[in-house]
């Protein structure tokens, strides 16, 4: 369905992706993990387009148009002084023009979030862990064909972290593609189909959990992940 090959981006003298290479298949869960600073969301940002590669080749097959993806960007970024129920119609139609089915949608999220009793309040109202579940569900209200969700579990504490987790097993379940960028490896572990593992921008490890788990399993490879993963950075 997506497909990036030997893809490359710099900023300045630092390559924040440098020369990856990935696949994500129509229907599955893909997890792209890494530490801060491996090049996760600027992989994100080529994929959708918000930025351009400077070299290499990202497409998706068949093309697929904007209106069929769903984003939750990493950074919050939803209208603080408007009532929740306009945001997400509003965001929705942006993607799609059924207006029925985004009320139908909106009140679906809404329910399962417990937020529908606060439908007309102002986003600035809510705590920062709902405002996260109103931009989870803008991305996906359109009901996209592929959706990626940049550190979906960023604000949540540990139930809510399983809510979310069953709202993207669902999602796959009715047909959706979804790409995960995340660094928390236990909380996707159970979720994904296949992994990939950036540091400093390359690939480190890919392949399903167990693949993964039987290359980890050699000491020098084991040390490298670990260490890895206690590293800081923003790209």
């Amino acid at each position: 369905m997506l497909a990036l090959e030997n893809v490359r981006k710099v900023y300045q003298t630092v390559a924040a992706v440098d020369g990856l290479s990935m696949e994500v298949r129509k229907g599955e869960i893909f997890a792209l993990l890494g530490p801060n600073g491996a090049g996760k969301t600027t992989t994100v940002r080529m994929i959708l387009g918000i930025i351009e590669p400077d070299s290499g080749r990202l497409h998706f097959d068949p093309p697929m148009e904007r209106s069929r993806l769903g984003y939750l960007p990493e950074e919050r970024g939803i209208y603080q002084d408007t009532p929740v129920a306009e945001t997400l119609l509003y965001l929705g139609s942006l993607r799609s023009d059924n207006k029925a089915r985004l009320k139908e949608q909106a009140k679906f999220w809404l329910d399962r979030f417990g937020l529908y009793d606060r439908r007309n309040d102002k986003i600035s109202t809510l705590s920062k862990g709902n405002q996260q579940k109103i931009q989870f569900i803008a991305a996906v209200l359109h009901e996209p064909e592929f959706a990626v969700l940049d550190e979906p579990y960023s604000g949540f504490d540990p139930i809510n972290q399983e809510l979310i987790s069953s709202c993207i097993t669902e999602l796959r379940a009715g047909g959706m593609t979804v790409l995960l960028s995340a660094h928390q490896m236990q909380l996707v572990e159970r979720l994904a189909d296949r992994f990939l593992l950036l540091h400093q921008g390359k690939e480190f490890l890919s392949g399903t959990l167990e693949e993964i788990r039987t290359k980890t399993a050699r000491e020098d490879l084991h040390d490298i992940f670990i260490s890895s993963f206690s590293t800081g950075g923003t790209a």
